[in-house]
């Protein structure tokens, strides 16, 4: 069973998938973790349903779990994930693509996707949320694989 294990973990590919998922779980951890800390924190429930000191905490949080989970996972998918070497320049190259792919994934389906299947098509917003964030999961790997972080 170990000798299975050894052989799985020496093909790249695998390597690489299974160490994606775990710290894409621990970037969803770090996102909750913020977002709850500052809405814990910041207190948006003393606040009337749409004022403005509400959405603003709220937006407040979720901005702010937004781009420090998005850090965590750069650094994480750039060392461990696809083990880039890239220094200076290269470095600055990968995390401005990453940051772009991470954009892109957050509009096309966070916003764009999610808001035409729960307004426009009236599908359950839970139902859509979990197939969002299977989307965005699979987006950010290929776009982390073949276009940030790919091997030369």
């Amino acid at each position: 069973m170990v000798s299975k294990i050894k052989a799985l973990w020496a093909n790249e590919k695998i390597r690489e998938m299974v160490v994606y998922v775990i710290f894409g779980a621990l970037t969803t951890l770090v996102n909750w973790a913020v977002y709850f800390a500052m809405t814990s924190a910041l207190g948006p429930d003393a606040y009337p349903d749409g004022s403005a000191q509400r959405a603003l905490i709220l937006n407040s949080a979720n901005i702010t779990a937004w781009v420090l989970s998005v850090l965590f996972a750069f650094i994480t998918n750039k060392r461990y994930v696809f083990r880039s070497e890239e220094k200076k320049l290269g470095a600055v190259r990968e995390f401005f693509l990453f940051l772009s792919a991470r954009v892109m994934s957050y509009l096309l389906f966070d916003l764009l996707l999610y808001n035409i299947s729960v307004f426009a098509l009236g599908i359950d917003h839970a139902v859509v949320k979990l197939l969002m964030n299977v989307l965005v999961v699979i987006f950010n790997y290929f776009a982390s694989r073949f276009v940030v972080f790919r091997k030369k």
